[in-house]
């Protein structure tokens, strides 16, 4: 009887989990091989502007035991192997990014191959149109969870991002994912130091 019981909640479980975790897509979190660029992802970037380097660090993270750090100004790809994601089916992006002086940081979106959506703290040293998340650089780790879809627009695939930190010594960016809502993106961020079965679903 107590097997059958188990049994029986483990197959409920089974049918709940993909429908609220299956669309997640990990864009970054520790290089891994089941990530989005498959442990490729500072290699993804083939453009590089005024000398920029992209690199894995394990001296700074937010999450885990790594992030990627980005030298001036900026390096890119706006078609990145196998991207293209459809962002009405993951229209939440969460990301973290800190600042080593200069005075702003961005990231850029890549639609369907076309540059134009952006975030950005501190100034806007391009002038390019972005949103504006905070008036001074990220000092310290900061992490958000936005709505692509309300922030720019609907039915576009992303495929291609930049790491534009433009001055000071670089920017570090870590844990950027898409979710299917708000809440499966910040539920990793709010148990930062407890083994749960979310965070589980989510590494895969």
């Amino acid at each position: 009887m107590k097997l059958f019981f188990v049994v029986a909640v483990l197959s409920v479980l089974l049918m709940i989990a993909p429908a609220s975790f299956a669309k997640i897509v990990v864009i970054f979190d520790e290089n891994a091989a089941t990530e989005a660029s498959a442990g490729k992802f500072a290699e993804g970037f083939v453009s590089h502007d005024a000398g920029s380097t992209v690199t894995i660090s394990t001296a700074q993270k937010f999450t885990g035991k790594s992030s990627v750090f980005c030298t001036p100004s900026q390096s890119y790809n706006n078609n990145m192997t196998g991207w293209k994601f459809p962002i009405n089916e993951t229209p939440w992006m969460t990301f973290a990014w800190k600042k080593d002086g200069g005075t702003g940081i961005m990231i850029q979106m890549a639609y369907d191959g076309t540059w134009a959506y952006r975030y950005y703290s501190g100034a806007n040293v391009t002038n390019w149109p972005g949103i504006q998340l905070e008036k001074e650089i990220p000092k310290d780790w900061k992490v958000y969870t936005r709505d692509l879809t309300k922030d720019f627009a609907k039915d576009w695939n992303l495929t291609g991002l930049a790491l534009t930190p433009w001055d000071g010594n670089g920017g570090y960016y870590d844990y950027i994912i898409l979710s299917t809502t708000e809440a499966e993106g910040k539920t990793v961020v709010q148990s930062l130091n407890k083994l749960t079965t979310t965070w589980g679903l989510m590494k895969r």
